[in-house]
């Protein structure tokens, strides 16, 4: 009998794969079955350099779907930039040597990964606009200033505290407005597919919630262990193709 065989929860981990763009992207579009996509989560709650790929992800997906929606923006993208879309997310996958796939996650360069979701974002910026690329730039209209150097802002938190969280599961979940799309339910699972949840999970509360003056719904399900609560602010459009997720974490039951 093998040490695997012995230790059930090495077995378990070794037959983890690693946490590939391509896996992560899976998690997100809801393609994974329940008990890997459970198993996925948990392991990214513990690792950063993964949560950075699924914002990334999760940025360029909100960008593309904006981008689609604004009549602004040119005809639907040419193959050439959607390809280009794909080797950037290509990109930010660390090189693996050949048989390893029982190894543990290869490491994912922070300038690699950094790098790529910048290589992202510009491809998106560049959909529908193809046929102007050569089109001369606008002359500024005046000098550069200090009034133009934006700087970041500090993600944005849910701002319910855990009580209030709590509270949420003893009320008729409210999403909103009546006729609003998260009140109709298979809008809903689609918001819960994009979330990388199955469209079995329950959804324990819910309520209306701005955060950084912008609109949103908080959600609370099950989290991947029966004692704690995910919760996750998205947009009120949201679906499996944009969740619009502003802010997520994670409160213990009791």
């Amino acid at each position: 009998m093998s040490a695997a065989d012995k230790d059930p929860d090495k077995h378990s981990a070794d037959a983890d794969p690693p946490l590939t763009v391509e896996l992560l992207a899976d998690l997100q579009a809801g393609l994974l079955d329940d008990a890997t996509a459970a198993r996925i989560r948990s392991r990214v709650r513990s690792d950063p350099q993964a949560q950075q790929i699924l914002r990334a992800l999760n940025r360029v997906r909100r960008d593309v779907a904006a981008m689609g929606a604004d009549p602004a923006w040119g005809p639907a993208a040419r193959p050439a930039v959607v390809d280009s879309i794909s080797a950037a997310l290509r990109s930010a996958r660390p090189n693996s040597s050949p048989g390893a796939a029982h190894a543990a996650r290869p490491h994912v360069h922070p300038v690699r990964m950094i790098a790529g979701a910048a290589g992202l974002c510009a491809v998106a910026t560049a959909i529908g606009v193809g046929a102007v690329v050569d089109a001369p730039p606008p002359a500024p209209s005046a000098p550069t200033t200090a009034q133009h150097i934006t700087v970041s802002k500090p993600a944005p938190v849910i701002p319910l505290s855990r009580p209030q969280v709590l509270d949420l599961l003893h009320h008729t979940p409210d999403y909103g407005p009546p006729g609003g799309p998260l009140g109709d339910p298979s809008r809903r699972t689609s918001c819960l597919s994009g979330l990388g949840y199955p469209a079995s999970t329950p959804v324990l509360g819910a309520q209306p919630i701005d955060i950084d003056a912008r609109p949103a719904v908080l959600l609370v399900i099950p989290a991947d262990t029966p004692d704690k609560l995910a919760v996750f602010a998205v947009a009120p459009h949201c679906s499996a193709a944009d969740t619009g997720l502003l802010a997520s974490t994670v409160v213990p039951r009791a």
